[in-house]
């Protein structure tokens, strides 16, 4: 099939958690079913201002596949879909359902079946397709995002796919991800990201604090139980260090604690009681706008002997 470059002007930004959720559903799905290329499909979410869209995550898809004659019929659950949709969108209002994705290194004859599938979430959904055995020359992501057109073909409506080209953008914290990812795992060079430089030094730190705390333990059970003559300096040491801990069972503490406590579930409640005021205020207003058209519509339409 052949591929046709989309003139529209549609922008699209593409994130980087969107590809490690596609590359992590192939790699599992290699892993469980023993194949070599398995087809995975999934749905991106993201939002659309205008003309620019932005995909910003994606989930998996449940779907079964058939073959009739030389096709494989793939059939998508709607009801999943809607539900994980949902779900995304209670956490994030302004997402909605941007398209699908799959793996693969060419457009198939049922994909076309499979998008118009999804015209009832989108009327105009953005279909991307990954190559997980992408040539080892190629110098870009192996990555193709098609939007779909309607097309008159021997007099009868066609729905045809347009290659469109797509920017990635990232936030910070897929940026530390990222970095993470290609810099850490499964590398055995010096380099590191600038997450595991940070948190490295933390975990060594503690790992020696932790047998340093062990040591001391089981020499003061030692000396508790006879075993060994106690050093009156080391034991001194310890005493002191001791004494340094924070004391968290006094009476002191455990009223400063409650009242801290209670500080906070009062805020919490005043939060609460403010907003259902602000909500009820908000009902309270509509209603009127609404009765007084309604008045002023009854007013108007009085017969002329009413007023008279």
């Amino acid at each position: 099939m052949t591929e046709e470059t989309s003139t529209g002007a549609l922008e699209i930004f593409l994130h980087p958690l969107v590809i490690l959720n596609i590359c992590d559903h192939f790699t599992r799905a290699r892993v469980n079913s023993n194949k070599k290329n398995p087809r995975v499909i999934g749905a991106m979410i993201g939002t659309q201002n205008g003309r620019s869209v932005e995909i910003h995550n994606s989930f998996e898809l449940v779907f079964t596949q058939e073959k009739s004659g030389d096709d494989q019929v793939i059939t998508i659950n709607k009801e999943y879909l809607e539900k994980k949709k949902n779900r995304f969108v209670e956490v994030y209002k302004n997402f909605e359902f941007m398209g699908w994705y799959s793996t693969g290194n060419k457009i198939l004859k049922n994909d076309l079946k499979v998008h118009e599938s999804l015209l009832e979430f989108n009327e105009s959904p953005l279909y991307l397709q990954l190559d997980p055995n992408p040539k080892e020359d190629l110098k870009e992501l192996p990555i193709k995002i098609y939007e779909s057109e309607l097309r008159i073909v021997n007099s009868k409506p066609k729905l045809v796919f347009l290659h469109s080209s797509y920017k990635t953008k990232s936030l910070e914290p897929e940026r530390l991800a990222v970095d993470n990812i290609t810099k850490f795992a499964g590398s055995s060079n010096d380099k590191a990201s600038k997450l595991t430089t940070h948190v490295d030094p933390l975990h060594s730190a503690i790992e020696m604090l932790r047998d340093r705390l062990v040591i001391i333990l089981k020499y003061l059970r030692m000396v508790a139980g006879g075993q060994i003559e106690g050093d009156q300096a080391i034991l001194r040491l310890c005493y002191s260090l001791a004494n340094k801990l924070p004391a968290l069972n006094t009476e002191k503490f455990l009223k400063e604690y409650q009242s801290e406590y209670n500080d906070t579930l009062l805020t919490t409640y005043l939060v609460a009681i403010t907003k259902g005021t602000d909500m009820i205020s908000e009902v309270i207003d509509k209603f009127d706008v609404a009765f007084q058209k309604r008045k002023e519509r009854r007013r108007f339409n009085r017969p002329y002997f009413m007023f008279h």
